[in-house]
């Protein structure tokens, strides 16, 4: 049962809905930057913010090149961008608090490592308002909060991995897109649609240029639009426009740092030699990779794409069009699992539009049916917990997968992990924290210290400390345990977090509740 909303009873769902995300997402944070891809972004942000340069430091992170004397990343610039308003609070908050130098540093990156809750919070009020176009306000939430945290999502929500951005890219786009219904009466409001979507791809390409395989995508749906609208030529320019103005701003990026508008800095790591059936198993079915084991409600896929081909053929068309590309385009990639990661990293930013034919689907079931895409839910939020309590990184040191011994190209490389299910991370990470919490239920809790030399490090300890590290948590509230901080203080913060994120819970539902039986009595002509 679709029903309108009003624009009070809309804004209050949506400002809970984002509200509870983004507390959830907080309250399981990391509080750290790990991956050398993290690094990276935060070293370009920073060099941005303090020094207005695009080189780095270099020896701190291997994922870039060297151009002259200086040392520039491969990545492109849009992330960083995004990351400024994080990293100017986590100055401004590392100035103010009264910490030892060893720690401002890490502080800076602490708030920085958040930044994806915040868009992950978004993605969730996006993703709602897309389903809403599908489905009842319950399904809807039952599907956002399904993709937040039953899904392989969840654990990138706690770090900077531009996938979650991307997704947000992909699905506002489609969004706005979808949105377009070329009604004359409110021709303003319309145009700004095609724009917002153009802006979303705009940034999507900024993130990453890949991107530009969805653009293909998405530039196809607006011809389609614009061949239905007498305004053809306007619609087509204004979402072409955002894209003309990202292309501007990537050419210049890539001008300043090697003098060539089309040099992007990646050399090596970017060939395309992946048996096809290889990476297809790998990215779909693998115990170590599968996009279905990580994300189990996918599965209801199989039955739901015809009836949504039925009712929107041409909105099906696109969705599915960008999910098969993006699957056979990383599926060829040589580094097709996105190492070292949780689940399949390429595969972040088309969990959205993979979810969205399924909305659709649940309108038209039996109660049975819904309480299996429940049961599924439920099973891929228990299946990600050890995603969020371990970091992957972590896990690869204890299977002895790292540091990395064989090349991206030998079909062996980190095999345990990918193919043999008695090493999936699913169940080993979930392994490493039943051991982990024993070890700290027995007094056996590590003594992690930075010091102030090693604080600028990718992973700010020692070499001879970094073993410890797989004996932790990966909790903003653990890491302070083990840096010397009171336990009391620390696990009282989250245990007061965790009875808010309830009470954000209640009072979620009790809005959708309130929706739902508003909706009830609206379709039955009210009561007497």
């Amino acid at each position: 049962m679709i029903s309108s909303l009003s624009k009070n009873t809309e804004y209050q769902l949506l400002k809970q809905l984002f509200l509870f995300v983004l507390f959830v997402s907080l309250l399981v944070s990391g509080a750290r930057l790990a991956s050398s891809d993290e690094n990276a972004i935060y070293l370009l942000t920073e060099n941005i913010v303090t020094r207005g340069a695009l080189d780095i430091p270099p020896n701190i992170i291997d994922n870039g090149s060297n151009f002259g004397d200086k040392f520039y990343i491969w990545a492109e610039v849009g992330e960083a961008l995004l990351a400024i308003p994080f990293y100017c609070v986590g100055k401004i908050v590392a100035f103010v608090l009264p910490v030892s130098v060893q720690f401002k540093s890490l502080l800076v990156k602490a708030i920085v490592s958040t930044m994806n809750a915040f868009f992950g919070a978004l993605l969730a009020v996006v993703f709602f308002r897309l389903c809403r176009k599908y489905s009842s306000v319950r399904t809807s939430l039952f599907l956002t909060l399904t993709l937040c945290f039953g899904t392989f999502l969840f654990p990138y929500l706690k770090t900077i991995s531009r996938d979650v951005q991307l997704a947000l890219c992909l699905t506002g786009s489609v969004y706005f897109l979808f949105s377009f219904t070329g009604e004359t009466k409110q021709k303003k409001t319309e145009n700004k649609k095609i724009l917002y979507a153009g802006v979303f791809s705009a940034l999507g390409f900024l993130v990453k240029m890949v991107f530009l395989l969805n653009v293909f995508f998405l530039s196809g749906y607006v011809l389609y639009l614009s061949w239905r609208n007498i305004e053809k030529v306007k619609l087509i320019a204004l979402y072409a426009f955002p894209l003309i103005a990202s292309f501007l701003i990537f050419f210049l990026y890539n001008y300043l740092r090697f003098g060539n508008i089309f040099e992007t800095g990646y050399h090596g790591g970017t060939s395309f030699t992946t048996p096809l059936y290889y990476g297809l198993y790998g990215l779909l079915l693998s115990s170590g990779k599968g996009f279905i084991l990580f994300a189990p409600i996918t599965i209801i896929l199989l039955w739901c794409s015809k009836i949504y081909f039925e009712k929107h053929k041409a909105e099906a068309v696109l969705v599915f069009s960008i999910l098969i590309a993006n699957v056979v385009l990383y599926a060829k990639y040589v580094a097709w699992a996105g190492d070292g990661s949780w689940g399949p990293r390429y595969l972040v930013s088309i969990i959205p539009l993979a979810l969205v034919p399924i909305a659709i689907y649940l309108e038209h079931v039996s109660k049975f049916v819904y309480r299996i895409a429940i049961t599924l839910a439920i099973v891929g939020f228990f299946i990600q917990v050890g995603g969020v309590a371990i970091y992957f990184g972590n896990y690869l040191r204890f299977t002895d997968e790292f540091p990395y011994k064989k090349s991206f190209e030998d079909p062996e490389f980190l095999e345990k992990s990918h193919f043999n299910p008695y090493y999936s991370p699913i169940l080993g990470q979930l392994r490493m924290a039943k051991n982990n919490f024993k070890e700290h239920i027995e007094g056996n809790i590590p003594s992690i210290v930075p010091t102030a030399q090693s604080s600028e490090q990718r992973i700010p300890l020692a070499k001879a400390e970094q073993q410890k590290l797989l004996h932790t948590f990966d909790f903003w509230f653990t890491y302070a345990m083990y840096a010397g901080f009171s336990p009391v203080i620390f696990l009282t913060l989250f245990l007061l977090g965790c009875i808010i994120a309830v009470l954000f819970f209640l009072k979620l539902l009790k809005t959708m509740n309130y929706v739902y039986v508003d909706s009830l009595l609206s379709l039955n002509g009210g009561v007497e």
